[in-house]
């Protein structure tokens, strides 16, 4: 059995903002975003992972950084994984969340993801996306068939893994689940890398992130 621990990024300059935070843009962790990361990682600062994981993003890199920098234990080296970077919202990405919510497409982008027009901004389709997220998950359960993994990734894309793992088809996802937060952990235990059931956390925050 081999329990994931999925953390999202800390907050960044572009969460702050309110814009869209997806695969084409990046922009540094907030004092907040980092904070909330060595607040993480003094959670699991006993903790030994088997592996450690992370997108490919600076802000993911960087988050995944400050939690490992907090650790009392030796701690594998921090396995860079393409396929966990956040999706690709095209010319949505960067832009302010306000200045796209009279666009025809925005009820099927929170609700009916099967049916979101993504080649019409440019976008990755969720299903895209969701399909390379599964891939790295399984690629990561291959080489830790037990023990703790740890995975720093983003929101979007950790939403659509988690959810779907846990029962929701891609179309109502983002209605079966909302975001996780930033710096938010959540636990999901498997034993093939395919089926998963929900861990003793669910999207949580440590308390003294949570104040700041």
């Amino acid at each position: 059995m081999t329990k994931f621990y999925f953390v999202r990024h800390g907050q960044t300059e572009t969460n702050l903002a309110r814009r869209f935070n997806g695969g084409r843009t990046d922009t540094p962790l907030t004092p907040a975003g980092r904070a909330g990361a060595e607040a993480v990682g003094r959670y699991f600062a006993t903790t030994g992972f088997a592996g450690i994981y992370a997108s490919p993003m600076p802000r993911a890199q960087t988050t995944a950084e400050l939690i490992v920098a907090q650790s009392k234990v030796s701690q594998p080296a921090i396995v860079t994984v393409r396929d966990l970077r956040e999706v690709d919202l095209g010319d949505w990405d960067g832009q302010l969340l306000a200045s796209v919510q009279d666009d025809p497409q925005i009820d099927n982008y929170y609700h009916h993801l099967a049916e979101f027009d993504y080649k019409r901004i440019g976008a990755e389709s969720f299903a895209e996306a969701l399909n390379r997220g599964r891939r790295a998950i399984a690629g990561i359960y291959q080489q830790h068939p037990d023990g703790k993994v740890l995975v720093v990734a983003h929101g979007l894309l950790g939403m659509l893994l988690m959810s779907t793992y846990l029962g929701a088809e891609l179309d109502d996802a983002r209605d079966e689940m909302t975001m996780p937060p930033n710096n938010s952990i959540s636990e999901l235990d498997t034993g093939d890398g395919e089926q998963f059931t929900r861990g003793t956390l669910w999207a949580f925050v440590p308390s003294e992130y949570q104040t700041k």
